[in-house]
């Protein structure tokens, strides 16, 4: 049996990087290496290469907000579809009514998040100064006060384990532009945390991307990205830091399951970067039961 947790981080400056699962276990997994050596975060992957996750990871989100289900979309009112189509995060509430199967009105959201265009200036390493051609970029930063994380793992000593890297995370910052000041954060609370349970769920929610494997769920309600991913920390210099493009699956997609649906699902995915064969991505949802059939009977 997983214990579900909630994490909530304090934001203390503009990030680049968002907050999503893959993005975080990658720092933590740097974390260990940096910690503990490279035969330390090799045993660390381990059971998760072999689909024995002993913690799941949610994407990061603002506040306490969710990503929208997106059976709502299809078992919502027709005064407020429009409204509902438009949105990418709903509250707690609104997320429960709709695992329930329930019509519901969206509540009006407040802006808990900005998003800020500022300018830089390419410096040349070797004279210090910006070259003469110019080298003006723009970087997009979002601001917000808080995120919360949610995660699933199989025993104290791992949830104890998964605070102390993201503490080493927090002290070395998050996603691009850490070395001049972003993606700094500190843990703020941590309590335990179930969804409220419903009776007999026929689906998952996702709240992370994912890469399904073959024995997945396949029938569902989802949206796909390409993924660009890029070798981090020291492996940056290794000619060629960027991992192999993969098709994920965007958080707040919906499953079909044949009965009552797994803690998890997904796989790491392999041979993903042609200058480091040993890296692998994580890909696991974070699943959140829900009632698929309530969206099904809407659409007929």
């Amino acid at each position: 049996m997983m214990i579900t947790y909630k994490i909530k981080l304090h934001i203390e400056s503009g990030f680049i990087t968002p907050f999503q699962a893959d993005m975080i276990f990658g720092h933590m997994c740097w974390a260990v290496a940096h910690r503990n050596g490279d035969s330390a975060l090799k045993e660390f992957l381990e059971p998760f290469k072999k689909k024995q996750p002993p913690f799941i990871l949610s994407d990061g989100f603002p506040e306490d907000l969710l990503p929208k289900p997106l059976t709502a979309d299809f078992n919502a009112s027709e005064s407020d579809l429009k409204k509902i189509k438009k949105l990418n995060m709903v509250s707690f509430e609104d997320f429960e009514r709709i695992r329930r199967g329930e019509k519901f009105n969206p509540t009006e959201q407040k802006d808990i998040s900005k998003t800020v265009t500022t300018p830089h200036n390419t410096i040349s390493r070797i004279t210090n100064t910006t070259p003469p051609e110019g080298g003006v970029y723009s970087l997009e930063e979002i601001f917000v006060s808080s995120v919360t994380i949610y995660l699933k793992t199989n025993s104290v000593e791992w949830k104890n384990r998964v605070l102390e890297l993201l503490e080493d995370v927090s002290q070395a910052g998050y996603g691009r532009k850490k070395s001049i000041g972003k993606g700094q954060f500190s843990i703020k609370d941590v309590e335990e945390f179930e969804f409220p349970s419903i009776n007999n769920p026929d689906g998952f929610v996702t709240l992370s991307n994912f890469c399904p494997t073959e024995d997945d769920p396949k029938e569902g309600f989802y949206k796909t990205f390409v993924k660009y991913g890029k070798l981090g920390e020291e492996f940056t210099f290794t000619g060629n830091p960027f991992k192999k493009p993969i098709i994920m699956i965007k958080a707040g997609s919906v499953f079909k399951t044949d009965g009552s649906p797994n803690y998890f699902y997904g796989h790491m995915v392999r041979d993903i970067s042609p200058a480091k064969p040993e890296v692998v991505h994580y890909a696991y949802a974070f699943a959140a039961p829900i009632y698929y059939k309530n969206a099904i009977f809407s659409l007929q």
